[in-house]
């Protein structure tokens, strides 16, 4: 067993008293309230991952109605009026769908950029720049001044990227 082992587990044995100190050092009340709070977060933790299921739950639902609706028909051109609009409430529920899963790969990926973008140090970028990419970045209204910053950051990565296929040749004959 390494050293670092131990250490944590001395740590963590630490923290975990502190934090019955303090549970402990908590009314009635307030230990309620975390209760109810905790509770609370497990149940809309619980009611999305319900409502994602019910969606496609109801949507094959409304899938086989159709199928059984049409099973059920001897003479279709006289529905045709009823199976355009059976068609259009389907494709309206899975282009619903389509754009709500579009929304939440935009914010997960928007975050991510966000957590990549903190670890840039402050010097690397100007400051109007930053400012310009943190507005793009949270969805804020940017100026015009921003959107020259950000073009003019677009040209200087294309030029830098340009010079770095440079200094891949270089490399390799450095390694030669």
């Amino acid at each position: 067993m390494s050293i670092d082992k131990w250490l944590s587990k001395g740590n963590s044995k630490e923290e975990q008293e502190k934090i019955e100190k303090a549970y402990n050092a908590l009314s009635d009340e307030k230990v309620q309230n975390l209760k109810k709070k905790s509770i609370q977060e497990l149940t809309k933790k619980n009611e999305m991952n319900k409502s994602e299921d019910f969606n496609h739950k109801s949507f094959l639902h409304d899938i086989l109605e159709f199928k059984d609706w049409l099973n059920q028909r001897t003479f279709l051109k006289g529905d045709l009026d009823q199976i355009e609009t059976w068609i259009n409430n389907l494709s309206r529920k899975l282009n619903l769908e389509q754009e709500i899963n579009r929304k939440e790969t935009i914010k997960t990926n928007r975050s991510q950029l966000i957590e990549e973008f903190r670890k840039i140090p402050p010097r690397f970028i100007d400051e109007k720049i930053r400012v310009a990419i943190n507005k793009k970045l949270h969805g804020k209204k940017r100026t015009n001044s921003d959107n020259y910053y950000l073009r003019k950051l677009k040209d200087r990565i294309k030029e830098k990227l340009h010079e770095a296929n440079y200094y891949e040749i270089l490399k390799k004959i450095v390694e030669l």
